[in-house]
C-alpha cells in the first residue's frame, strides 16, 4: 500500500512539473523566446497592476494584460510540450 501511495505521489509529481511552462505556443519561436517574452510580458503586467490605482482582483488582471501582451507578439493560446 505505502509504495503505491509513493507512486502516485511521484506521478503527481512529475504531471505537475510537465505543465510549468507557459501556456502559449507559436511555431517559429523557440522554448528560451518564449520563456523571455512571457517573463518580459508578465513583468510588465505585474508592474502596470501594481501601481495605484489599484484593479479589484489583481490576478485577474495581470493574467489578463499577459495574455494580451503575449498575443501581441504572435502567441496562440495552448500548452506546448518539448
Amino acid at each position: 500500500m505505502r509504495r503505491h501511495l509513493i507512486l502516485a505521489f511521484l506521478c503527481a509529481a512529475l504531471f505537475m512539473a510537465g505543465c510549468t511552462k507557459p501556456p502559449y505556443r507559436a511555431p517559429d519561436k523557440s522554448l528560451a523566446q518564449l520563456n523571455g517574452d512571457y517573463t518580459d510580458c508578465y513583468s510588465q503586467a505585474a508592474l502596470t497592476a501594481n501601481t495605484p490605482p489599484y484593479p479589484d482582483n489583481l490576478f485577474r488582471t495581470v493574467s489578463e494584460q499577459t495574455d494580451q501582451c503575449m498575443k501581441s507578439r504572435g502567441y496562440t493560446d495552448g500548452c506546448m510540450f518539448y
